[in-house]
């Protein structure tokens, strides 16, 4: 593959990964809230004001931002790249990717509690938390992002 191919390749891999990167932060993150647990405490106000699917912009108070920054590193470096650039994006999506993968394994929540005095013996209602579509959308466009600038390397 020739040089001028490979380098078209890795500017339109970055160029399409940083609007993926950057749409799955309004897509739910989590589903903080289980099904049982909106059966048995929906009809209440235990839950009023608690997102079921919040998105990255609900759960977390900078991550979200860095992760927005490093969605447009990556459209800035696919339209004016430059090895200094591509050093700074590959580490920039190396922490990201730790981060999206830590939090695929421990899916965010806003801490939505429930303490149920009526359980035998009392204590806190059970809530099975799972990731949601934006951790998955992340974890593509940040592997994406990370061929587009290891195939840009092999350009130099």
């Amino acid at each position: 593959m020739s040089k001028p191919v490979r380098e078209t390749i890795s500017d339109w891999l970055m160029a399409i990964s940083g609007p993926l990167l950057l749409g799955s932060l309004f897509l739910a993150w989590s589903h903080q809230l289980s099904t049982g647990l909106r059966t048995r405490y929906g009809a209440t106000s235990a839950l009023a004001g608690v997102p079921v699917d919040p998105t990255a912009w609900q759960v977390y108070s900078g991550a979200d931002v860095l992760l927005a920054v490093v969605a447009v590193g990556l459209m800035v470096v696919a339209l004016w790249g430059g090895r200094a650039r591509r050093i700074a994006l590959a580490l920039a999506l190396a922490a990201s990717l730790a981060f999206v993968i830590h939090a695929m394994a421990a899916p965010p929540t806003n801490g939505a509690l429930l303490f149920d005095p009526t359980l035998t013996p009392p204590g806190y209602s059970a809530n099975a938390v799972s990731s949601g579509t934006g951790e998955v959308l992340a974890l593509v466009a940040l592997a994406l992002g990370g061929c587009g600038v290891g195939l840009a390397f092999t350009v130099d």
